[in-house]
């Protein structure tokens, strides 16, 4: 009896778990789909998509839109229906500042062209976005459906990245070379106590000699011709200052008495 009542317990709990496995794999397939719809409507469907081997394409562009001037780089913009026509006019001037120049395409130059843009412009079963903005960066032509603020601003970001690549640095003019300092005199290997000698100026150069003047030689004497005055005698030298004479030391002064004075003299003789 016991082996039958679980039998039929076990019997009823598998359908049970299988209900409450579908149920929850029902779930987390539809919070799955939530956050993939999420990020496709927050993220992805803004982002830029880049077009590979569109060489013939980019052409077909250029010669609906023209040529850009010289030194800019094409963008072209494309909005049959005019939804974008104020943003592009109050951007337009931003990007000349960077470098591009935009071109319009007119509807109606190019049959093919424009079915090309309208396939362009439908994303998976979207409706159409416009307008369509593509500019060429690297080897690839860049589209952005700018139809939200969020794929403007990263078109905005990617113009001015690319132009910034693209033009090369300004750099800031050369200042003009620093005036050479001279040479600093060596200093001694081991330091000094007291200040560092003095410069001495080098010494003047001596004085060129003058040149000995020309000896005047001697007129000849005739006969009857008075005879030449000659020149004093040299003054005699005087004679040098006599040397003091040696001053003679008197004798010591006596201080005996007379009567002592008067002994020794007897005394002696």
């Amino acid at each position: 009896m016991t082996s039958a009542a679980l039998t039929s317990s076990s019997d009823t709990d598998w359908p049970r778990l299988l209900l409450g496995t579908l149920i929850g794999a029902v779930l987390g397939l539809l919070l799955l789909g939530v956050v993939v719809a999420a990020w496709w409507l927050g993220v992805a469907r803004h982002d830029l998509q880049r077009l590979t081997a569109s060489q013939g394409l980019e052409a077909r562009l250029e010669q609906a839109a023209g040529p850009a001037a010289f030194g800019l780089t094409p963008v072209y913009v494309y909005d049959p229906d005019g939804a974008g026509r104020d943003w592009v006019a109050q951007t337009a001037p931003l990007w000349e500042a960077h470098g591009h120049e935009v071109r319009a395409i007119p509807v109606g130059a190019d049959e093919a062209l424009e079915t090309d843009l309208a396939r362009l412009a439908h994303r998976w079963a979207e409706p159409p976005r416009r307008p369509l903005i593509l500019w060429r960066d690297g080897e690839d032509l860049v589209l952005c459906r700018c139809d939200s603020p969020r794929a403007r601003t990263q078109a905005r970001q990617a113009l001015e990245a690319s132009s910034s690549d693209a033009e090369p640095a300004l750099t800031a003019p050369a200042s003009p070379p620093s005036a050479r300092r001279p040479p600093l005199p060596p200093t001694p290997k081991y330091p000094t106590l007291g200040p560092p000698p003095k410069t001495e100026a080098s010494a003047p150069p001596p004085p060129a000699a003058a040149a000995p003047a020309p000896r005047a030689t001697p007129t000849p004497r005739l006969p009857g011709d008075p005879a030449p005055a000659t020149s004093a005698p040299a003054a005699r030298a005087t004679p040098p200052a006599s040397a003091p004479a040696p001053r003679r030391e008197r004798p010591p002064r006596r201080t005996d008495p007379p009567e002592a004075r008067r002994d020794a003299d007897s005394l002696f003789f």
